[in-house]
């Protein structure tokens, strides 16, 4: 019965220490997720500034397009 319940102690190590390396690699998966998902809205609110700033050279171009061309035909 001794070996039984050493074996059992054993296992309830091994079970602990099991549980206790998924809450570490749970804690660093949430740190590196929220991490990631910093990145991601960086990313998203530059891509916003960098399309409002395509927007406006556009719109500059056409005008200036529509100048230069006006003055050429007269």
């Amino acid at each position: 019965m001794t070996r039984l319940l050493k074996a059992v102690e054993r296992l309830a190590l091994a079970v602990d220490t099991i549980e206790k390396n998924i809450e570490a690699t749970s804690n660093e998966s949430d740190g590196a997720l929220q991490e990631l998902q910093k990145n991601l809205d960086q990313s998203l609110k530059e891509n916003a500034e960098l399309q409002n700033t395509k927007q406006e050279v556009g719109d500059r171009l056409d005008k200036v397009i529509g100048q230069l061309s006006a003055s050429l035909e007269n």
